[in-house]
């Protein structure tokens, strides 16, 4: 049936909880390594093993599922000085569910050509550093939040039952 759950994300260790708290918050793999003092190599390997748990790809879809999830603590709710047109709340949902430029640029019917720097301009608006930033953002704006579950990668990532 469209739109129910079809996997339940595997659970993510703390020492996966910890390296996309780092990438939620626009580090690199090269800082998360670094203050996490463990190896670039790690961080990837920990990145690999978190988008077969939760069923996803791309880092700003890793980020997204682990708050959709709540294995990863939501942003606390905060007001966003402006506002944001349609374009841009389209633009954002999508970068959230790991979609490709391409696939950006195709939904909201904007040349390929214009796809990054539009989402580079949406970065800008809010002062993304790097798309998982940019999920990590639209929580706190709540721009993003439970009712985005379709994912670009094919898979819909099931949010817990509430209690």
């Amino acid at each position: 049936m469209p739109g129910q759950p079809r996997t339940t994300p595997l659970p993510l260790t703390p020492a996966q909880i910890r390296v996309l708290g780092k990438i939620a918050e626009g580090k690199t793999t090269g800082e998360t390594a670094h203050e996490l003092i463990v190896t670039s190599g790690t961080v990837s390997a920990q990145l690999a093993a978190i988008s077969r748990k939760l069923g996803v790809s791309g880092r700003a879809a890793l980020v997204h599922a682990a708050y959709l999830t709540k294995q990863l603590p939501r942003p606390q709710l905060e007001t966003f000085d402006g506002e944001f047109s349609e374009a841009e709340v389209q633009i954002w949902r999508l970068i959230a569910s790991g979609a490709s430029a391409r696939q950006v640029a195709d939904t909201c019917r904007f040349p390929h050509e214009t796809a990054g720097e539009r989402i580079a301009l949406l970065r800008r608006h809010v002062n993304a550093i790097n798309d998982p930033h940019l999920a990590t953002l639209g929580w706190r704006y709540g721009v993003i939040d439970e009712s985005l579950v379709d994912m670009a990668s094919g898979t819909i990532t099931a949010a817990p039952p509430r209690g």
